[in-house]
């Protein structure tokens, strides 16, 4: 059960963490043997974030039997953020602790900085995520999105996505307040596809973790229908996957 994983870019792996922390202060890291899995449901059930980055992902991944820790991700997001560019983020397991060790370690000094985190074993974990095709999809560059959140959050307190199959339109209103942004093929959209007309609204305080990892990530594929949630995939350099799930707005 020893584990020993090295990432060579935490100044980007941040944007991960924070989001992470965002849906939940704790979650479960599954070294599997083909790579690291986060999965963690927000503690009111309306979202759900599954963090995949295959082995390629690291400069160094040594799991030699499958390992489920449960651990403060706020915690470790605190530690992440302490990475400089030239350190390589480092977490490392040994068969019954109860501490996860992480290692921040500079690629040019060698200097060495080490945090634990108390981690609690837990047994194999079947990461389950919803089968969902949304019927609207479109991609757009990260920080597009993350403008179309922010946009929405100084006018109201819910965003409205409707779809066909010539545009997308974002629409927030408040008190003597509006917003709309049309999202065309090319005008900003990568991408559109629309197979059925879709409407439907999510808080946009369930939507404020979906900003975090723009930092990072190049692209954001979006789907959707009517009165269904909300999946976002953000796409990384380093060949992560983050692919979060958001639930439609009661009422």
């Amino acid at each position: 059960m020893v584990v020993r994983v090295a990432h060579p870019a935490p100044t980007k792996f941040k944007y991960i963490t924070q989001t992470l922390a965002k849906i939940n202060d704790e979650g479960d890291l599954i070294f599997s043997l083909d790579g690291l899995i986060a999965y963690l449901m927000s503690p009111d059930k309306t979202s759900l974030a599954v963090l995949r980055a295959p082995i390629t992902a690291f400069d160094e991944y040594t799991v030699d039997e499958e390992v489920v820790l449960r651990v403060r991700t706020d915690e470790l997001n605190k530690i992440v953020r302490r990475a400089t560019r030239n350190d390589t983020l480092i977490l490392e397991y040994e068969p019954g602790s109860d501490l996860l060790k992480v290692l921040l370690e500079d690629r040019k000094t060698g200097i060495t900085r080490t945090f634990y985190l108390p981690a609690m074993v837990l047994e194999h974990r079947e990461v389950k995520e919803p089968k969902m095709e949304g019927k609207a999809r479109f991609t757009l560059i990260a920080e597009d999105f993350k403008n179309m959140i922010q946009d929405a959050k100084i006018v109201g307190d819910v965003l409205e996505l409707r779809a066909n199959e010539e545009e997308v339109r974002v629409i927030a209103s408040g008190e003597e307040k509006e917003y709309e942004w049309i999202m065309r093929d090319g005008d900003p959209l990568l991408s559109l596809s629309v197979v059925e007309e879709s409407t439907s609204t999510y808080t946009i305080n369930s939507l404020q973790a979906l900003t975090k990892p723009t930092g990072a990530a190049e692209s954001v594929s979006v789907e959707f229908e009517s009165n269904y949630p909300l999946k976002a995939t953000f796409t990384f350099q380093n060949t992560e996957k983050l692919v979060i799930y958001v639930a439609p707005a009661l009422g």
